[in-house]
């Protein structure tokens, strides 16, 4: 598949099918992904990727702490306070295209919660990874740690399997930590979920709307 091909048809797949992705195969996409450019080439990304008893672990506890409120410090907000009208009427369709996908109704907060819990079990997926960067780092660091995820993003596809990046794990770090145990200086960024998409689902078909070219870039002459 292009390049192009693969950047368009791209999408967050949130339900996958019971078959094991290999070590080897996740280390070649890391491999591919780890081409990623960075300023200086300080390669700032540090990835915990976690599967059988690790996976237990982290999973158990984090939807432990969800079904009981848990509230822990968390390193930095995933959207602004207040998010400006622009980015919320992004944001809100996006949550209700999905929910509509799944047949659940706006006022079905139980059904809606549930959905929102299966971050926490990595939708399903037979491998999860934890994403973390140096807490020094300024915002350019942290562009450089997308670029590196958008290149194991497009890598996975190119070898049949489905993604989801889920800052939902960043409200967790305290548990995260105790699981994969990084470095202090280190701070949860991202979950990632990765494994072959099961297509039958209705929740992997809906797709989100894209501005046209002219709401974000200007043309000077």
């Amino acid at each position: 598949m292009s390049i192009k091909k693969l950047i368009t048809s791209r999408y967050s797949v949130r339900s996958f099918i019971d078959k094991e992705v290999s070590l080897e195969l996740i280390k070649e996409i890391l491999k591919t992904a780890n081409s990623a450019p960075s300023g200086g080439n300080i390669q700032p990304w540090k990835v915990y990727v976690v599967s059988n008893n690790s996976y237990k672990e982290l999973t158990t506890q984090a939807v432990s702490n969800f079904d009981n409120g848990v509230q822990e410090a968390i390193d930095y907000e995933i959207y602004p306070k207040p998010l400006a009208d622009e980015y919320k009427k992004r944001r809100s369709e996006c949550a209700s295209d999905m929910y509509e996908a799944i047949s659940i109704e706006r006022d079905d907060i139980d059904a809606r919660m549930k959905q929102i819990r299966e971050n926490f079990n990595f939708f399903g997926a037979p491998v999860g990874m934890i994403v973390t960067i140096d807490k020094s780092f300024a915002p350019n660091g942290w562009g450089h740690v997308g670029m590196f995820l958008q290149n194991l993003w497009l890598a996975a596809m190119d070898e049949g399997l489905g993604v989801c990046l889920q800052e939902s794990w960043s409200i967790y770090p305290k548990t995260v930590k105790q699981v994969v145990k990084h470095p202090d200086n280190e701070m949860v960024w991202c979950g990632i979920a990765i494994g072959y998409p099961n297509t039958e689902d209705p929740i992997n078909q809906y797709r989100t709307s894209r501005d046209s070219i002219d709401s974000f870039a200007t043309f000077i002459d």
